[in-house]
C-alpha cells in the first residue's frame, strides 16, 4: 500500500495574488506524512519557503514585479494515488537538504 506523496506549494506575489502547484513523488520507504513534513520543514527557509529551481520544481510563467520574491511557499503534504512517479520523496528530501538559502 505504498501511496505516492504530493508536495503542495504556492507562489505569493507582492500583491498577495497566489498561484498553486504540486509535485508528486513515489514513497518507496513508506514514510508517514508526519515524518515527511518534519523533514521538509527542517530544510525550508523559516520553515516554509524554498527556491524552486534548487529543488527541481519548475517555476511558474507569469509577469513578476521587481518587488516580488524569488521563493515559493510550502503548503502541505498529502497521500495521492498517482502513477509512474520517477522521483522518490527521499530524493526530493536530499535536494531540500542541499538547498542553500
Amino acid at each position: 500500500m505504498a501511496q505516492n506523496i504530493r508536495f503542495n506549494y504556492l507562489y505569493r506575489d507582492s500583491g498577495n495574488y497566489k498561484k498553486f502547484g504540486f509535485k508528486d513523488f513515489s514513497n518507496p520507504s513508506s514514510k508517514t506524512l508526519i515524518e515527511i513534513e518534519t523533514e521538509v520543514r527542517n530544510n525550508l527557509i523559516s520553515s516554509e519557503f524554498f527556491y524552486p529551481e534548487k529543488v527541481g520544481i519548475q517555476k511558474f510563467r507569469f509577469h513578476r514585479y521587481c518587488d516580488d520574491f524569488s521563493w515559493y511557499e510550502f503548503e502541505k503534504i498529502e497521500f495521492v494515488n498517482s502513477r509512474n512517479q520517477k522521483q522518490s520523496i527521499n530524493e526530493f528530501l536530499i535536494q531540500l537538504d542541499k538547498m542553500e538559502s
